[in-house]
């Protein structure tokens, strides 16, 4: 039987707030970095796994819950980063239709419906940890859908925060570990997702930085160049489908960018900030 990853069932959560991807001010630095993004899933109801990064290179995961009436208190442990054990926010809408988060200390995080410009940039780690691409599900700069947030946390320990579908509230959570020699063994529990519980992937380096799976399916680390190259190759109008971009293809695509053509096509990116980042 041939594993396909890119057509596993998962049906997200809707029991409670405060999954999606969040907007944190206190550590945002501007939209073509990832410091400041918190992503978060609902696995199972009602409990909270959020990975994010405060620097945009170094990632963490941390556990909470949503609780009370409408499921509106949001109360995060963030003592293993070195905050309190127990912090609990307010989750509200706003007119406009957003989303927000509000904590004790006044800082606010906001709902990103799309990825800002700094999800599609190359984040300067040679590591298996950070922003990667699903080729399978991949949908574009402007869609959740396809991109799977690693962090590894604590060492040898991986949290991975994933969309397969453009809705920024239905994110899935998945936990694995590395091991091997070279820490190249990638494993995870696709089982919450209907796929296998211990499938084995490879990492590799620089040049590929990439996550290879028994079923073909390679995962690019996310860069500017890396995200249009695979968007290009999509065939159009077929969002949730089954969806296969040849590695070899990819990696020649990749290679091919120019630094000239990624600051391009990331300086189109930040003219429809309004479209890549509403708030």
């Amino acid at each position: 039987m041939v594993l396909r990853l890119g057509t596993l069932l998962f049906l997200p959560l809707a029991c409670g707030h405060g999954a999606g991807a969040w907007k944190d001010p206190n550590h945002y630095v501007g939209d073509f970095s990832l410091a400041g993004l918190r992503f978060a899933a609902e696995s199972p109801a009602h409990s909270l796994k959020v990975v994010g990064t405060d620097d945009g290179t170094t990632w963490w995961a941390v556990e909470g819950t949503c609780s009370g009436p409408g499921m509106t208190l949001i109360s995060l442990d963030l003592s293993s980063k070195g905050g309190p054990a127990g912090i609990t926010g307010t989750w509200a809408e706003t007119s406009a239709g957003g989303q927000t988060i509000s904590w004790p200390d006044g800082n606010v995080w906001t709902l990103l419906l799309s990825p800002t410009a700094g999800v599609l940039q190359d984040d300067g780690v040679d590591d298996h940890v950070g922003v990667f691409v699903d080729p399978h599900h991949f949908e574009g700069g402007s869609s959740w859908a396809g991109l799977r947030f690693v962090a590894e946390f604590p060492d040898h320990v991986l949290k991975m925060v994933g969309a397969d579908v453009a809705d920024s509230t239905a994110f899935w959570y998945l936990e694995g570990k590395c091991t091997g020699p070279e820490m190249t063994d990638i494993h995870f529990d696709f089982a919450p997702k209907g796929g296998p519980a211990d499938l084995t992937g490879t990492w590799a380096p620089a040049p590929a930085r990439s996550i290879a799976w028994p079923d073909g399916n390679v995962w690019a680390k996310q860069s500017g160049a890396t995200s249009h190259a695979l968007a290009e190759a999509a065939p159009a109008g077929d969002a949730g489908s089954f969806r296969l971009v040849p590695a070899v293809g990819v990696f020649v695509a990749v290679a091919a960018a120019t630094s000239f053509y990624a600051r391009h096509r990331i300086g189109r990116m930040a003219k429809e900030g309004a479209e890549l980042a509403p708030i």
